[in-house]
């Protein structure tokens, strides 16, 4: 036993660590802050596979073969190809757990997703970011040249949240090529993928240091069952596979995944809906002469005129949620969720009652 006093062991990366956690309750809100689905999947489709959900289903631990069979077919790859993660977080973490060491280094972009910038402290990695620039581009030679004999992960976003952009395939090529020189893995991440982008998935039959990250929570609207998956050669996901808690996702998570990818006709309709939102909400845009990028994604930025903070407060009283910018060039911007026409609809009626705009 310890001795009265003695300090106990703590992860020095982990302890330094700075994390925000965010406990709001957003029941009742029209969620427009989250890049959820604010509406979710059709009701008669829920409570059918709801219906699947007996007793013994629940007993039971989780089964995941027959999903990533049908991940697999659908992506033109082996099962031994795929792997489930708890969303995309997950499958970032054993990425950066299994790819890099203390002291390594790890590409991005900025501004991005905040978990990386979050699991690069973890894991004592030096976080290397190329900025967009003020026209919402980015300077591939300089993300080419940024590629460092230490480097142990490069991370490239198709679309990148908040700035919907994605490569050429040229520029694709380039990095690929550069990362593979300096034995670095490559990790796409299309958390918003399809909304408007082609998947990378083709890389990782080409190239063994290439992994593809997905999550069912924006395509398939199903963040509250924490569900995704990793593509990659048959060495990296027997790595991540290693890694791994032995049942990292939950059933009820895999049985809606699995009924979703059997109706392409729900999926279909989720996207045709969110794309008639996006070009109602880019018509007002245009008409009351706001500046907007909506290039990729299921999210708008909006240069509102007020001060973003004013026009987000005012908004949460009518209980519309939206994301604001504290700092960087982000700063003046709000971004919003990209919902069906009538979602969008009700959110351009405040918003423009708090702009003082013609509606």
């Amino acid at each position: 036993m310890k001795s009265e006093g003695a300090e106990m062991y703590r992860d020095k990366y982990i302890a330094s660590t700075y994390r925000i956690k965010d406990h709001t309750d957003r029941r009742g809100y029209l969620r427009l802050d989250m890049n959820e689905n604010p509406e979710g999947l059709p009701e008669d489709f829920v409570r059918e596979t709801v219906k699947k959900i007996t007793p013994e289903f629940l007993a039971s631990y989780p089964q995941k073969d027959n999903l990533l069979g049908l991940i697999a077919g659908r992506e033109g790859v082996d099962v031994q190809n795929v792997t489930l993660t708890n969303g995309s977080d997950e499958g970032m973490r054993l990425v950066f757990e299994t790819f890099t060491h203390a002291g390594g280094r790890v590409l991005t972009v900025t501004p991005t997703f905040e978990m990386y910038q979050v699991y690069a402290s973890m894991f004592g990695v030096e976080l290397d970011t190329v900025p967009f620039k003020e026209d919402f581009t980015i300077e591939t030679e300089e993300l080419f040249g940024a590629i460092k004999e230490d480097t142990n992960l490069v991370v490239l976003l198709n679309p990148n949240s908040p700035i919907g952009t994605e490569f050429t395939e040229e520029e694709f090529e380039r990095i690929v090529a550069k990362a593979e020189a300096v034995s670095a893995v490559v990790l796409v991440d299309e958390a918003y993928y399809p909304f408007g982008v082609e998947s990378k998935v083709a890389y990782c039959r080409k190239h063994p240091h290439v992994m593809v990250m997905r999550t069912f929570s924006k395509w398939c609207s199903l963040a509250a069952l924490r569900v995704g998956y990793l593509i990659g050669s048959e060495e990296c996901i027997h790595l991540i596979e290693n890694a791994q808690s032995t049942y990292n996702v939950n059933s009820v998570g895999i049985l809606f995944a699995e009924e979703l990818l059997k109706r392409e006709d729900i999926l279909d309709s989720l996207r045709q809906s969110m794309e008639a939102g996006r070009d109602y909400l880019v018509s007002q845009l245009e008409s009351a002469g706001y500046r907007y990028y909506a290039s990729r994604g299921n999210y708008i930025l909006i240069k509102p005129k007020r001060e973003p903070q004013v026009i987000a407060e005012a908004l949460k009283k009518e209980y519309i949620l939206i994301k604001t910018y504290r700092k960087g060039m982000l700063g003046g911007w709000v971004r919003i969720t990209l919902g069906s026409r009538k979602v969008m609809e009700k959110f351009w009626k405040s918003f423009c009652r708090m702009e003082e705009c013609d509606s």
